[in-house]
């Protein structure tokens, strides 16, 4: 168990940041239950109310539950609870991969055809570039899923549409996370394939191409993270 003694300046706020630290980096995972008020507060060196003041805020955010008679457990982080802007998003777990995947499906896809009906040879021309990075970064993951993003984060800039560059600004973090997961799991041709697709039928200001390469795109993404997930 990740715990170190508390230092008497800003006890609470410690508590709470080593409690969030054992949810985060995965000793506590979800559904387990944490050790109790008293087992905390000795190994602290704090007092129970202290503890329970960090358990609370934990609570709060929806990191834990507390059952009466039983104890605090561990729940699992959704999408929907990262949004509450208070979560880390590392914290969410590849299960929650296949959700952000379906929400993509659902606003991507009329992301695309309308950023297609404004495209320009620039926007074509700064896609090409985001692109031709990618292939470049193939050795290097970091900078590879960073490229990826950005690509897309292009595409939503690309429709001029105030709320829907605003939802993704919002979101991307999420989507960076997810996108790290994928390319860890499934390898980078599925990202290369489909990018250069989708430039492609932006080429031929074609809406409804587009967006079924867009929808394509991240149903294969969802199925070949789903098999790989399932063949371990």
């Amino acid at each position: 168990m990740g715990i170190t003694p508390i230092k008497k300046l800003n006890i609470s706020e410690q508590a709470y940041e080593q409690l969030k630290e054992n949810l985060i980096n995965g000793t506590w995972k979800s559904g387990d239950r944490i050790p109790s008020e008293n087992e905390l507060a000795i190994a602290f060196g704090i007092s129970r109310v202290t503890v329970r003041q960090a358990i609370q805020k934990l609570t709060t955010l929806g990191l834990l539950e507390t059952r009466s008679g039983e104890g605090s457990f561990v729940k699992e982080v959704t999408p929907g609870v990262y949004m509450n802007g208070m979560v880390p998003h590392i914290y969410l777990g590849k299960e929650s991969t296949k959700e952000v995947l379906e929400f993509r499906l659902i606003t991507e896809v009329e992301t695309a055809g309308l950023a297609n009906l404004k495209m320009t040879d620039q926007g074509i021309e700064r896609l090409e570039r985001s692109l031709r990075r990618m292939e470049q970064y193939t050795g290097d993951l970091n900078n590879y899923i960073k490229e990826d993003l950005h690509f897309h984060m292009l595409i939503s800039r690309m429709t001029e549409n105030s709320l829907i560059i605003q939802l993704n600004y919002i979101v991307r973090d999420i989507i960076h996370e997810t996108i790290k997961n994928i390319t860890e799991e499934v390898g980078m041709n599925i990202g290369l394939k489909y990018h250069r697709l989708i430039i492609d039928a932006f080429k031929e200001r074609n809406e409804e191409e587009v967006k079924a390469v867009m929808k394509e795109h991240l149903q294969q993404a969802l199925i070949a993270y789903d098999s790989d997930i399932m063949s371990k």
